[in-house]
């Protein structure tokens, strides 16, 4: 396959599945073990384990522009808060949230670094994949049969901003899904669909624009024309996509539940272990 057109469906396949709970991480795994980069100027290993994770700044930036406003706005009231001009602090709690969020997958990600750079050589990647898609779908069928009800009013406080964040470190596993360890845990508190889905959104802007920018400077070797023409090129596509996929998202949770995702995973998990099994 051209590597153009590779990184063009990457960038779709990205856009598809940052946000919704099935892991872009894992559904990019899986297209690269069957569709790998094809004759790099640099080292294969090296560009496939920083592509896959760079893109995800154009998914990013699409949370960006669609939340600019209630992103600045918290800004606004942070700031009036820390300098005394204001007594409202639900812009300060909004950030303090974030922080408290996205510590422990930085802190043990940074530990475990090492490890989970061998993840994608594995050979037992595909079963990896398979059961964290395959677990992860029944637990998410079996939370949302439980948390149907919308009415408790549930908001996202500091205490569930750290048991968020230190269930979103299951995501380090390829196929748990960030978006998905945090909704879940989310949703297991009482937290609504639409709150539960856009702390995620908002938690994904630190914790994989430091991932992306840990992968630049780790393989700031390989970078020429080739490489950044590629890497540029599926963030574009990411971006536009991703866009118009929240929107999508936050419309579709908006009458239905997190159940048919949960639903996909199973399926998915049980062909990619199947396959894992056969050959």
């Amino acid at each position: 396959m051209d590597n153009t057109l590779n990184a063009f469906l990457r960038g779709i396949i990205e856009a598809a599945t940052e946000f919704l709970p099935v892991s872009s991480t894992g559904h990019l795994f899986l297209f690269s073990y069957f569709f790998p980069f094809q004759n790099l100027s640099v080292p294969h290993e090296a560009f496939e384990d920083l592509f896959d994770i760079f893109i995800q700044t154009g998914a990013i930036l699409s949370v960006v522009v669609l939340y600019y406003k209630t992103l600045w706005s918290h800004l606004v009231e942070a700031v009036r808060f820390g300098l005394g001009k204001s007594t409202d602090r639900s812009g300060f709690q909004f950030y303090l949230n974030l922080i408290v969020g996205i510590l422990p997958i930085l802190i043990l990600g940074f530990l475990l670094k090492s490890q989970l750079d061998q993840i994608k050589i594995r050979s037992d990647l595909l079963l990896i994949l398979g059961m964290s898609w395959f677990v992860g779908g029944i637990i998410m069928v079996f939370v949302e049969k439980r948390h149907l009800d919308e009415s408790s009013g549930k908001t996202i406080g500091f205490k569930e901003s750290i048991i968020v964040g230190f269930l979103q470190c299951f995501a380090l596993i390829p196929g748990v899904s960030r978006s998905a360890a945090t909704i879940i845990s989310a949703r297991t508190m009482g937290v609504s669909k639409k709150d539960s889905a856009e702390f995620s959104f908002f938690l994904a802007i630190p914790v994989l624009t430091l991932a992306g920018i840990y992968k630049l400077y780790k393989h700031r070797q390989i970078l020429n024309s080739e490489t950044i023409g590629l890497l540029l090129f599926g963030s574009i596509i990411s971006f536009i996509i991703c866009y118009f996929i929240i929107r999508l998202f936050m419309a579709f949770i908006r009458r239905r539940s997190f159940i048919s995702f949960g639903v996909y995973r199973i399926l998915l998990g049980l062909l990619v272990i199947l396959y894992f099994v056969r050959y």
